[in-house]
């Protein structure tokens, strides 16, 4: 009896993953654990140390790879049509939390139709410059890390959008165009009342176009931030981001190049702001809310190469811009200038074809020309580095 259960147990089995093949589903993920080491120092408006070389030690989740699992299919409609989905979700490793603001897939859910006329998708999903997910455009074509090295960065970058059509042509000789529009941005902290597409909701736009010409890949990106009537955003100026960049690939080494300008941006639209700022504003004197937003330039130039069966990546990122209408202590909303230097290298070496060892370190400096506001005030300069050592594993 018990012999006669298993064949039949093996023959549900098989017929399940006989059903899985046809609807051609899969399941992957990532799985990223690293011990990483932080340290931070920060000279506030009156010279004094607001964050006097504070340090910290301890495991952390996704600095080589973002934790995650998820499934995807397709299905062949006939006629050259191909309807297809993604369901990704985004998990810290280190505490099994959810990330993402706790969505069940915030890394990306999508239903995507493709066919000679190219791909529609909708869902959530990320924007051409947010190194995220399907549409990881800018920042895969153009920046040696695809996104940074975690608390290393600094340059502009948008992020995953809710209510998102997306829509990208078919490649000719190369080259295919990517167009974008989010009826509302974020709607798990967005007000329920702001009617997707309306002026009380955020909206984003954005359109790209890539080249691939053999070891000559280039990119070139228009982002818009259409801020909401109401609520934080109400005064605050809509946002315009323009990039231009690429890589090519020499034999014995990838090398990526971008530049970009951005004008009205919120200041934790700049990653090391996000990063540098919080709950230590106040003693450093800046308010991260400004009615005109950010705006300047960024650079980035980096490089990957092999080295003992292992990739070598290196990057140098750089920011030149304004806070424009800041409140610095007691002065007036004034335009403040700002500057950002960061340096970040890091080394994987893979154990297998789905597990790498890897291991970075990196530095940055951010310096606020406070000191041009008041004969009395300091100039802020916040000061951060990192070192870390972890283990990724794919399936």
């Amino acid at each position: 009896m018990s012999f006669k259960k298993s064949l039949a147990a093996l023959a549900v089995l098989g017929t399940a993953a006989g059903f899985a093949a046809a609807a051609n589903v899969n399941l992957y993920g990532v799985v990223d654990e690293v011990l990483v080491y932080d340290y931070k120092d920060v000279t506030s408006i009156d010279g004094q140390k607001a964050v006097d070389g504070d340090s910290s030690f301890g495991l952390s989740s996704g600095y080589n790879a973002g934790s995650r699992w998820g499934l995807k299919g397709s299905e062949d409609l006939g006629n050259g049509l191909t309807v297809s989905f993604k369901l990704e979700n985004g998990f810290a490793a280190d505490a099994g939390t959810l990330s993402q603001g706790g969505r069940l897939f915030g890394r990306e859910a999508s239903l995507s139709l493709s066919g000679n006329f190219g791909t529609v998708s909708f869902g959530r999903m990320g924007g051409v410059g947010s190194s995220c997910g399907t549409y990881d455009l800018v920042y895969a074509y153009a920046d040696a890390f695809d996104g940074f090295d975690n608390a290393i960065g600094g340059i502009a970058m948008s992020d995953r959008y809710d209510n998102m059509i997306t829509y990208q042509t078919p490649s000719y000789a190369g080259v295919q165009a990517t167009f974008q529009y989010s009826f509302k941005q974020d709607t798990v902290n967005e007000a329920s009342t702001a009617r997707e597409g309306s002026a009380a909701s955020d909206r984003y736009a954005a359109a790209a176009v890539t080249g691939d010409f053999g070891p000559l890949a280039l990119v070139a990106a228009y982002e818009y931030q259409n801020r909401a009537s109401d609520g934080s955003d109400a005064d605050h100026d809509d946002a315009h981001t323009l990039y231009i960049g690429g890589n090519y690939d020499c034999g014995f080494a990838k090398t990526f190049v971008m530049g970009q300008y951005f004008k009205g941006l919120n200041t934790h639209e700049l990653a090391f702001f996000d990063y540098t700022h919080g709950a230590g504003d106040d003693a450093k004197g800046i308010d991260d809310v400004s009615k005109e937003g950010v705006k300047g330039f960024g650079l980035h130039l980096g490089t990957v190469f092999p080295v003992a069966s292992g990739d070598v990546t290196v990057a140098v990122y750089y920011v030149n811009g304004e806070l424009e209408k800041a409140t610095i202590g007691a002065a007036p909303a004034t335009d403040v200038d700002l500057s950002y230097i960061g340096l970040a290298a890091r080394y994987t070496y893979p154990l297998s074809k789905r597990t790498s060892l890897y291991a970075g370190a990196g530095y940055s400096q951010t310096k606020y020309e406070t000191s041009k506001v008041a004969a009395n005030l300091s100039d802020v300069k916040d000061k951060v580095a990192q070192a870390y050592l972890g283990l990724t594993h794919t399936f």
